[in-house]
């Protein structure tokens, strides 16, 4: 049967969280786990799912700038920043990607918006941007470290235990955080080169 894509709708819930949590226990792409479909409120948002016959088996989800640079990386226009995005595994060498990509620029049109952002964490995604030619426009490191001694005693006056910091930085300060801060470094906390992808239509 071919794949087709189509927006969602409210009774693909239950599915698209099961899919969604296959493709991200393969992934290094998201930071936390999801127990509710996200619904963007106040923003409009392109939501859409691959579907075989009645079965979702990809997904895709945008979340569009009220304001210029509140979501986005880049700075010139409002722009849209794609939060979800990936295919159930069994499902490699279909396309599935593409045909998402191909329909979310689509919908973008539509709702008058001309660039998306795509930024991941994961190797294979980032390896799968450049392949189709996406323009990378940055790239930062995501980490957690264990608090200095001066921030967990500030905390604990006020009652609140630090298990640790998430921080962010540029790859040229990686090394100068490393040595100034103990980075947690097991899976499934372990850092990640974050690197962002620019499309535009």
């Amino acid at each position: 049967m071919s794949i087709t894509v189509r927006p969602y709708r409210d009774e693909d819930e239950a599915e698209w969280l099961r899919v969604h949590a296959v493709i991200m226990s393969i992934s290094h792409a998201w930071n936390y786990c999801i127990q509710e479909r996200p619904d963007y409120a106040g923003y409009e948002s392109t939501r859409l799912v691959a579907v075989d016959g009645e079965r979702i088996v990809g997904l895709t989800d945008v979340q569009y700038e009220n304001e210029v640079g509140e979501l986005c990386f880049q700075k010139d226009s409002r722009g849209g920043y794609v939060l979800e995005f990936g295919r159930l595994p069994e499902y490699g060498g279909q396309e599935i990607g593409k045909l998402l990509m191909d329909a979310t620029i689509e919908d973008a049109k539509r709702l008058g918006f001309g660039r998306l952002e795509y930024w991941s964490q994961d190797r294979r995604a980032q390896r799968y941007y450049r392949r189709l030619g996406l323009k990378e426009i940055s790239r930062h490191y995501r980490f957690r470290f264990k608090p200095p001694k001066d921030v967990e005693e500030r905390m604990m006056k006020d009652c609140v235990g630090v298990e640790y910091l998430y921080g962010a930085c540029v790859p040229e300060e990686w090394p100068l955080v490393k040595e100034k801060y103990e980075i947690v470094t097991k899976h499934p906390l372990e850092p990640h080169l974050c690197v962002g992808f620019d499309v535009r239509f």
